[in-house]
């Protein structure tokens, strides 16, 4: 697997720069839309990703995953963090370990299986075994990789030692997960001596940070009053923002409070249906934004995300690990009367990069090879303004 990736990133065409893709953030264009790997480029039960001999066993939020990315020219990768029993950041996107790990080796169990639900499927937290000493389960569930559990320290690591040009997006849902972590992002460097703060993003839903920048400065995550200038926000929005601000008019101010600050880089908006009314949640925040990079020079991306089906079922493991669960159960009505979601379109890229004239200019997809490809060929991959 190494060698095949080493190749591949031998004949990557363009060496990117990090500090454009910043810029890119802060500056939208029409036709560049960044593409972000999704737990990195790593091989699914179905689909595209589920084909391919060198990717079909590289599995999800590992270093092998941030390898195949830059492998095949992909500028970023978004990775999910969490805290372990013993306070350490591990790389992980389940709540539980029994879907991606050998955790069933610390008590000689038996192996989780997210379809019947039987075996260990311990929670990360109450895990009493050592995690480092845990391996990463292929992605079709076939078997176990060599490939060790991975920490934050692993990947940062990586992209230093082995020149790897990208971006990482954190998904971090926790606050102390975010705290220890830009702890140790102010540690690293790239190989070309950028800082780590220059190419780390932090991605939070507003439901964990605040309704506004004023609460998500009182975390304490970083220092407003001397790393304003360091630290790198793209807020998420969905639409139960709506009502945990009051209302869409709050909602909307809320937003374009957060779109202001400096340090926001750009806004992710969890948009499911889209019309030129305001007949759907958030639709109002995309029109306002769509306003915005029709009448001013420069916008700060907005941000998608594609949910790319994983089971052998086509459809989507739950936050602990078990099988299955689908957009229907991701549907969101208000409890006060301002609208609900009645379909998800985002599966659909084509959807995606057509909402409100293409305003979506990012998207973090399972299936990033397809959604570069299909992207250039409507124009949008104008990689020259990211490359050296």
């Amino acid at each position: 697997m190494l060698l095949t990736l080493t190749l591949g990133m031998q004949v990557r065409a363009q060496t990117f720069n990090t500090d454009k893709i910043g810029n890119l953030l802060k500056s939208s264009r029409r036709d560049m839309t960044m593409v972000c790997a999704h737990r990195g480029l790593h091989g699914t039960a179905v689909g595209t990703n589920s084909h391919a001999d060198w990717l079909r066993n590289v599995p999800e939020n590992s270093v092998a995953a941030i390898e195949a990315a830059a492998s095949q020219g992909i500028e970023c990768s978004e990775i999910d963090i969490r805290l372990d029993r013993a306070g350490n950041v591990v790389v992980l996107h389940d709540s539980n370990l029994g879907r991606t790990t050998n955790a069933y080796t610390a008590v000689n169990g038996q192996p989780y299986d997210p379809y019947s639900g039987q075996g260990y499927n311990p929670n990360l937290g109450a895990f009493t075994g050592d995690d480092w000493r845990l391996v990463l389960r292929q992605p079709n569930l076939s078997g176990y990789t060599n490939i060790r559990f991975t920490r934050l320290h692993d990947i940062l690591s990586a992209i230093r030692d082995e020149r790897l040009p990208m971006i990482l997006l954190l998904d971090v849902k926790d606050i102390a997960a975010a705290k220890a972590a830009w702890d140790i992002v102010k540690g690293y460097r790239n190989a070309w001596g950028t800082p780590a703060e220059r190419w780390v993003y932090f991605k939070m839903p507003v439901r964990s940070i605040g309704n506004t920048p004023a609460s998500f400065e009182q975390k304490g995550i970083f220092n407003p009053s001397t790393e304003s200038g360091r630290f790198r926000l793209i807020p998420v929005f969905g639409a139960d923002f709506i009502d945990a601000s009051g209302g869409p008019a709050n909602s909307m101010a809320n937003w374009r409070a957060y779109y202001g600050k400096d340090y926001v880089y750009a806004t992710e908006v969890r948009l499911k249906q889209y019309d030129i009314s305001l007949g759907h949640p958030l639709n109002n925040i995309v029109n306002s934004y769509y306003a915005m990079r029709t009448t001013q020079p420069h916008v700060k991306i907005l941000g998608a995300y594609q949910p790319v089906p994983e089971t052998r079922s086509n459809s989507y493991f739950a936050a602990d690990g078990h099988c299955c669960t689908d957009p229907q159960f991701w549907l969101w009505k208000s409890q006060h009367g301002w609208g609900q979601e009645t379909f998800d379109n985002r599966e659909s890229l084509n959807w995606i990069t057509s909402v409100a004239s293409g305003s979506f200019t990012y998207v973090i997809t399972d299936d990033p090879i397809t959604a570069v490809s299909d992207l250039r060929g409507q124009g949008r991959r104008n990689t020259n303004v990211i490359s050296n």
